[in-house]
């Protein structure tokens, strides 16, 4: 659920978060269709898929993974497979895809596998793959179609689980992707009325409160983390974060030095320390 304290600090220190609120800049940019997954041709689209994420070749990057496979009795199952498409023709294929590590296609066969079984559990598998692969991604159209993916994939997990981990999901994906990150707020801000006390959903507010520099909002979420869960280095460091932003150094100063103590890692403490540095700097 939460970024790890390198990336935070990488944020911070670097691009003073200019990275991060790129992420949310344009909530209007209309976006193109992608190819409806496999379960969605066997159904029938939704409108909400048809729509939901930017245009993507899947059969010109499927042709173009398949034309790796030198083996032709591997091609000959995966052939068969996609023929059959029954759950267990399904599972086959993630699981050969996983074993090549093939991240993209075994996130988009989780997924189909999900709608097929109707299983929240295996949708929420597919949201993971989507965001993790969308993590590592250096390729802006393949990096939107994974997040716009993993968007849909946990929306459908909640259609058949409501519970707040799942909903979080939900929130984290539609911020991360950046088009509606209000429609993750209003999700986050539903969590925390009914449960105060729900940590997840009150670092991902205050992360958005850095975002949009209500920086006044940001300490309120992130002290309530940080009374629930004290050793939460992320944050600690968020916490600093904010106050700087707010123009209180010295509060920021004493938050990084609590957080280098928490950490164990010589790398992490340096680069907590180059950034209470910068913090004199205008930082």
């Amino acid at each position: 659920m939460k970024l790890k304290t390198t990336q935070w600090i990488a944020i911070a220190a670097s691009i003073a978060l200019v990275v991060v609120i790129y992420l949310f800049a344009d909530n209007t940019k209309p976006l193109a269709r992608p190819e409806a997954p496999m379960a969605s041709r066997d159904r029938g689209a939704t409108k909400d898929e048809e729509a939901s994420g930017p245009a993507f070749d899947w059969a010109g990057y499927m042709k173009k993974v398949k034309a790796g496979i030198t083996n032709p009795d591997s091609l000959k199952m995966i052939e068969s497979w996609e023929r059959g498409g029954t759950e267990a023709d399904i599972k086959s294929l993630v699981q050969f895809y996983h074993t090549r590590g093939e991240s993209v296609a075994e996130a988009r066969y989780t997924e189909d596998l999900g709608q097929l079984a109707h299983s929240s559990e295996v949708l929420v598998r597919a949201g993971d793959l989507y965001a993790a692969t969308a993590g590592i991604s250096n390729e802006d159209d393949m990096r939107q179609y994974l997040l716009a993916k993993s968007v849909e994939s946990y929306k459908a997990a909640t259609e058949h689980d409501s519970s707040a981990p799942t909903r979080l999901k939900l929130a984290s994906a539609y911020m991360d992707q950046g088009t509606t990150p209000m429609q993750g707020v209003s999700i986050l801000l539903d969590v925390v009325n009914k449960d105060p006390d729900n940590a997840d959903a009150q670092f991902l507010l205050g992360k958005f409160g850095i975002v949009s520099r209500q920086f006044d909002k940001a300490i309120v979420r992130l002290e309530k983390v940080v009374s629930l869960r004290p050793q939460n280095y992320d944050a600690v460091f968020l916490l600093a974060v904010a106050y700087s932003g707010k123009g209180d150094k010295q509060k920021a100063a004493a938050l990084l030095d609590k957080c280098a103590a928490m950490v164990d890692k010589p790398e992490l403490k340096q680069k907590i320390k180059e950034y209470k540095e910068g913090l004199g700097k205008g930082q």
